[in-house]
Formats: C-alpha cells, sequence, structure tokens
C-alpha cells in the first residue's frame, strides 16, 4: 500500500486535532500483512505528536509498537543520512583539487631540486589529500544510491520498508561517520605540512604558486588546534584511530542505536496513536 493512498490519509485524518496538519513519512512496515505508516502532526509549523497508523489492521497494541520501533528507526536512519551524507556529498571540493595538482606539479618537475625533507613533505600532503578526495568520491556515492532508494519510497514505487533496507543505511551511515573521521584526521595531519611549505623559500616552487593556492595554503596551514577539538567532537569512543574501516563502521552503528532507544523513548510520550 502507497503511503499516498486515500485511506492511508483517511486513517491519520482520525487523529488529528484542530488546526492541526499532519505529514506522512513515504513507505509502510509490514507485519502479518498489514501496512502501518508513520504519521506527525504540526500546529503552525511546529510538530506536536506522532501516530502510527493502518488501514488494514486492527491488531493489538502489541502490534503497533513493533510497526512504531522499526518505522521510527527507518526515519532516524534517512534523517540522520539526509543530514550528515548531504552535508558531505555536496562539499566543494575546489581547494583540494587545486593543492593536488600543484604538489603534484612540483614533485613531477624535471631535474626535482627539492631535498629530501621537502619531498617527503610535499608527498605526505599530497597523499593526504588524495585520501580525502577518495572519501569524498564514495560518500558521494553511498549519497547517490540512497537518494534514488529514497525517492523511489516519495514515488510510490517501493511502498514496503524492509529491514534489509535498514541495515543498508545502517551500514551506510556507520561509513559517513568513518569517511568524516578519516578526513577531518587527514586535515589535522597535514596542517604543519602545509604550513613548512607555505613558509619555504624556493624559488621552483614559488614559480607553481598561483593566486588560488596562495590563498589555500593560508587556509591549509593553519587551525591546527580547532581541527583536534573537530576530531574530538566526532569521536564516539577512545582509540579511534586504532579501529579499522570495518570497526568503526560497526562501533558507529552501536552508537546509533544507543541514541535511537533514548530518541524512541521519547517519542512514546509523543505518540497520539496508539495511545
Amino acid at each position: 500500500m502507497r503511503y499516498d493512498d486515500p485511506l492511508v490519509e483517511k486513517e491519520a485524518k482520525k487523529h488529528k486535532k484542530f488546526f492541526e496538519t499532519f505529514t506522512i513519512n513515504p513507505g509502510s512496515y509490514r507485519i502479518n500483512n498489514h501496512h502501518y505508516f508513520f504519521v506527525n502532526y504540526y500546529k503552525w509549523k511546529k510538530m506536536t505528536d506522532c501516530a502510527v497508523v493502518s488501514p488494514t489492521s486492527r491488531a493489538e497494541r502489541s502490534e503497533y509498537m513493533e510497526a512504531f520501533d522499526a518505522l521510527m528507526e527507518h526515519a532516524q536512519l534517512t534523517t540522520l543520512i539526509l543530514k550528515h551524507g548531504g552535508e558531505r556529498s555536496s562539499a566543494n571540493m575546489d581547494a583540494f583539487t587545486t593543492m593536488k595538482k600543484f604538489l603534484s606539479d612540483v614533485l613531477n618537475e624535471g631535474g626535482n631540486h627539492l631535498t629530501q625533507e621537502s619531498k617527503d613533505i610535499f608527498n605526505f600532503c599530497l597523499e593526504r589529500i588524495q585520501v580525502i578526495l577518495n572519501l569524498q568520491e564514495r560518500i558521494i556515492n553511498i549519497y547517490d544510491d540512497f537518494q534514488q532508494k529514497n525517492q523511489k519510497y516519495h514515488d510510490g514505487d517501493e511502498e514496503n520498508i524492509t529491514r534489509q533496507d535498514m541495515e543498508k543505511k545502517a551500514k551506510y551511515l556507520g561509513e559517513i561517520d568513518y569517511i568524516q573521521y578519516r578526513q577531518v584526521v587527514a586535515i589535522y595531519e597535514y596542517i604543519p605540512k602545509f604550513k613548512y611549505i607555505k613558509e619555504l623559500n624556493d624559488p621552483e616552487v614559488k614559480k607553481h604558486m598561483t593566486t588560488a593556492v596562495k590563498r589555500y595554503l593560508t587556509e591549509f596551514s593553519k587551525g591546527e588546534e580547532e581541527q583536534l577539538e573537530n576530531i574530538e567532537r566526532v569521536k564516539f569512543q577512545p582509540n579511534m584511530e586504532e579501529l579499522t574501516r570495518e570497526e568503526h563502521i560497526e562501533g558507529a552503528k552501536k552508537d546509533f542505536y544507543k541514541n535511537l532507544e533514548e530518541t524512541k523513548a521519547l517519542s512514546r510520550k509523543e505518540l497520539r496513536y496508539p495511545g
């Protein structure tokens, strides 16, 4: 059953109060061939309550609450991927591609004049820039796949939310967290190296410094303390730098489900139906 079916709207209206509007989340969760939908109620654009409705079910409250748990999980996953994945995937990467070209041009110049120390620093920065760009490509792919699936719910091409859908979104959310962490760490690591490059008094390097490169060198060589604070902010456990990609994703998922339990507990207090 589609979320925009008139029967779903009729069911949602039964629990609407005076002056309220409501939205029905795309996609239903099916239990025992009953289709359940999540409804949010608003009064003057402020959310008041929520409800789980079904035109096809007269089941007991326990089945409605099972649907509530699943629909809330899906809604939270969707909201967080839209927020964090959307922000990260749309980030302007011009500065990184410009600096990649600058670093590559200096390193690839014939008769390379760089000292071994300078060469190591240029290579270090280039490696970190490439890590950031590779991770950015991955997050764009994740978000594109997520958006395509999400659009199918909105268009009604897919009607039912499955446990498999939620497991995939939870993994995506964990990977987005991993990408954000690795990018922030890479930036922190290259700041002192770019400071060295910025202060390098080498005419053969300076000739590659366009106006844009000079501007980005200034940006890339400052804010070390602020970036360290950003690393601490995105941590969900100690010693995260020791985690593998898979361990990080699993840890981020665990953190999400811990927070989800708190969110569900609060939302149950706002649950208008079932009462």
